[in-house]
């Protein structure tokens, strides 16, 4: 009897102050800061038009749905406050026939027409927006408006048919990584020129992206840039996006594909015309040659000794692989391994967003740290062994890299690489000039 009496005292206090508890909840929510939401994968902190719009179009859900549980929620604080019953009270329950009051009725099918109106409104339009580059922003973005055809020294940067384009990249998932090409300006595979995990792109100009895979299901995010949008084997896809401030954006696959799915990040840096210009030239470019008997020297011959160059292209030194990424500029990118690993000083980098506030800040590659990257990632799958003998851990599992078996080409031999410390010293060596 004493227990019931205890539970229905706390049953009553939790009902009176959980009325009290949900409002002020409520608040304390609303008062986080800007500050929280501006985290380097937020789509609550939109830096490009198409990434806008979506905002817009969930602002105006949360909107009418708060709208609808201070209504709904209202009306049934009050009927719980009004016509609850009170201690010593004896309820009569009454029952009534009836078929409800049609004016009720009529205003709630209303109400809930035009909540479902008040959001499809916005929505298609922003489908309709975000389909393909609007009219309004080729004008500013085609390549003739803003990417000179010609340098300085006379060599054509595009071809006049391409003149009145915007910028087109063709972005290839595989397992696990991308691959960024851009045919308008010749960085293509047939052309053993091509971008791994790292797009760039111009300030303010809209980029049509064309979607393919090579394997699996795979989707394309930038949360600050556009929503993210499949990559599906044997069709066509495409979007478009634009970035306006310039910045170091992070963005990932966003559809389970496999083992490494949650490790297939890539990075997007939005810079000035001009420096994407200057970008584009130097992707161009062959690998610089290696100072003759130096330790990137025997690097170079390990590369080659270790069947890497069969899936690697480095122009001006390797140029049969096209399987793996391409390598010819390593040394230049921010990332490694899917852009899982960072190339930057972590600490350094850290100070620098908070000291700017800014998660698109960032530091140049660190080559200490890329080093250190390079070393780990291809010391991993089970081909670098420990002071104990046994096998370092995998930095992606699941990954195809030092196992041909797993190509399922026929004809080539199931081949397990293995390197020893000194082996994996000078390699790293070698990538490192890769500038």
């Amino acid at each position: 009897m004493a227990t019931d009496i205890t539970f229905l005292m706390f049953s009553r206090f939790f009902h009176r102050v959980g009325i009290l508890v949900l409002p002020i909840l409520g608040l304390f929510l609303t008062a986080c800061s800007r500050a929280d939401l501006e985290v380097r994968q937020s789509t609550l902190d939109p830096k490009g038009p198409v990434a806008q719009v979506q905002y817009d179009v969930f602002m105006d859900t949360v909107y009418l749905v708060i709208v609808l549980f201070v209504l709904v929620g209202g009306l049934l604080v009050y009927a719980v406050a009004r016509f609850r019953s009170r201690p010593g009270e004896v309820v009569k329950p009454k029952l009534e026939e009836g078929h409800g009051n049609p004016l009720v009725e009529i205003g709630l099918i209303t109400a809930s027409i035009g909540a479902l109106v008040f959001i499809a409104i916005p929505t298609l339009s922003a489908i309709w927006y975000t389909d393909d580059v609007p009219k309004e922003a080729v004008a500013t973005s085609k390549l003739s408006a803003w990417y000179p055809r010609v340098d300085a020294n006379g060599k054509e940067n595009y071809a006049k048919e391409v003149a009145d384009q915007v910028l087109e990249i063709d972005v290839i998932g595989k397992q696990w990584w991308f691959r960024f090409e851009y045919p308008q300006l010749g960085l293509t595979s047939d052309a053993k020129r091509t971008v791994p995990n790292e797009i760039y792109i111009p300030r303010g100009k809209a980029v049509r992206i064309n979607l393919r895979s090579e394997d699996v299901i795979h989707s394309f995010w930038i949360p600050k840039i556009a929503g993210k949008v499949d990559l599906i084997p044997g069709r066509k896809n495409y979007m478009w996006i634009q970035g306006d401030e310039v910045g170091h954006y992070y963005g990932q696959c966003a559809e389970f594909c496999g083992d490494s799915h949650a490790y297939m990040l890539f990075r997007c840096e939005v810079v000035e015309p001009e420096v994407f210009a200057e970008w584009v030239k130097s992707q161009k470019t062959d690998a610089a040659p290696v100072v003759a008997g130096s330790k990137a020297e025997k690097g170079k011959a390990l590369f080659a000794a270790k069947t890497c160059a069969m899936c690697h292209n480095i122009s001006g030194h390797f140029g049969a692989g096209n399987f793996g990424p391409d390598l010819t500029h390593i040394a230049s990118r921010k990332s490694l391994a899917g852009a899982w690993l960072d190339n930057r000083d972590p600490k350094a980098q850290l100070a620098l967003e908070l000291k700017e506030k800014n998660t698109e800040a960032s530091m140049p590659v660190d080559p200490a740290q890329l080093k250190a990257n390079l070393i780990k990632w291809i010391g991993s799958s089970g081909v670098s062994h420990g002071a104990d003998g046994k096998p370092t851990a995998d930095v992606k599992p699941g990954n195809r890299m030092h196992y041909y078996k797993m190509f399922n080409v026929v004809g080539l031999r199931e081949s397990h690489q293995k390197f020893t410390d000194e082996e994996l010293d000078a390699l790293a060596e070698y990538l490192l000039t890769l500038k």
